[in-house]
């Protein structure tokens, strides 16, 4: 058996309609970005009734050649999905762009676009660890404080591998003592506390 619309309901729906036809203004979601401030006619964006697509953007945003673009930049070049990253009618200081990294190729290195804050410790397969939608590593939990292998996550200053640093220490804070071998920079311990402190806590007194 169907199910009959009542006519009032059908009434109410076309005279919202025709009157939100009729006061544009009723409709408007919100200021344009300062980058769109000068599109005034909506139909520069949109189509009546259905709204913007990736068809509208490609009008006045064209990305078949790539070349000029930088590398974070070029998988524009499929020229589909505007919608998901790019969003207006936020206010004219809106930031409109939320990058959504699913859209893009597994195969793609992370590298390729972001710089390497490990310095290439842990290769280049950043996903093993953290997640497209953050970077946050979840459960993350800093070794114990009497650890020694630092040097597997951490990399030192460049100052570490100077002979005259290292010639200042040992001669400060070693003085009268035999050392039966140099010290190496991988031995953080020895003068750094492990976090839960910061690298600048020293197990030693400041003397340089």
């Amino acid at each position: 058996m169907k199910k009959i619309v009542p006519v009032t309901s059908l009434l109410l729906v076309v005279g919202f309609s025709v009157w939100l036809f009729l006061n544009d203004k009723a409709a408007e979601p919100g200021a344009l970005s300062h980058s769109h401030a000068d599109a005034h006619d909506c139909e520069t964006c949109h189509v009546p009734w259905k709204g913007v697509s990736a068809e509208m953007c490609l009008q006045c945003h064209e990305f078949t050649d790539v070349t000029n673009l930088s590398p974070e930049l070029r998988f524009h070049e499929t020229e589909q999905y505007c919608l998901r990253c790019h969003q207006e009618h936020r206010g004219a200081t809106a930031k409109i762009s939320q990058m959504d990294h699913t859209l893009l190729n597994g195969d793609l290195l992370c590298s390729q676009c972001h710089l390497d804050r490990h310095k290439g410790l842990f290769g280049q397969q950043c996903r093993e660890c953290h997640g497209i939608t953050t970077w946050k590593v979840q459960g993350f939990r800093h070794p114990p404080e009497d650890g020694r292998n630092c040097s597997r996550c951490h990399k030192a200053p460049r100052s570490h591998y100077d002979e005259h640093f290292w010639g200042l220490i040992e001669n400060d804070h070693f003085q009268g003592q035999t050392q039966t071998k140099p010290i190496e920079v991988k031995e953080c311990w020895l003068c750094h506390n492990a976090p839960p402190h910061s690298w600048r806590h020293r197990k030693m007194e400041q003397k340089l």
